[in-house]
């Protein structure tokens, strides 16, 4: 794929997927949305691993990018820079959105604000994650 067509998709991508966990996040924090018709009970064990996971997720995907992409083996040719971007990008993104996708259902589910925190900064964790033309353009890796 071409760089100037991956970028687009891959802002296409992280728009939807950040508007629509947020609108979530905001209903639910605002009880628009309730999964149980009372607040449920989740274990503090439960918890303690979820917070663990998402302690561990977050600087863990932000090093994986980095690590892939210092993994490149042909740093002069843009199209397998390019390919290596979106996988990197690709991985990236989806720990995280997993990670944010389990504290919301969490919150939701519980209303404890140990997922609210987690789910807001995964949220701002996400504006690291902005599909970036400077890295391709400018950064032979």
């Amino acid at each position: 794929m071409k760089q100037e067509s991956v970028l687009p998709l891959l802002k296409g991508i992280f728009i939807a997927a950040f508007a629509i966990q947020a609108i979530i996040f905001i209903a639910v924090a605002f009880k628009q949305i309730n999964i149980l018709p009372t607040n449920g009970d989740v274990s503090l064990t439960l918890e303690r691993y979820v917070l663990l996971l998402t302690l561990i997720s977050i600087p863990g995907a932000l090093k994986l990018f980095s690590w892939m992409m210092k993994k490149n083996k042909h740093p002069e040719s843009k199209n397998e820079t390019t390919k290596l971007y979106i996988k990197a990008y690709l991985a990236r993104f989806s720990i995280l959105f997993i990670v944010a996708s389990i504290n919301i259902v969490l919150y939701a589910i519980s209303y404890r604000q140990n997922f609210m925190l987690f789910t807001l900064v995964t949220f701002t964790t996400y504006l690291f994650c902005y599909p970036s033309e400077s890295y391709l353009r400018n950064k032979e890796v």
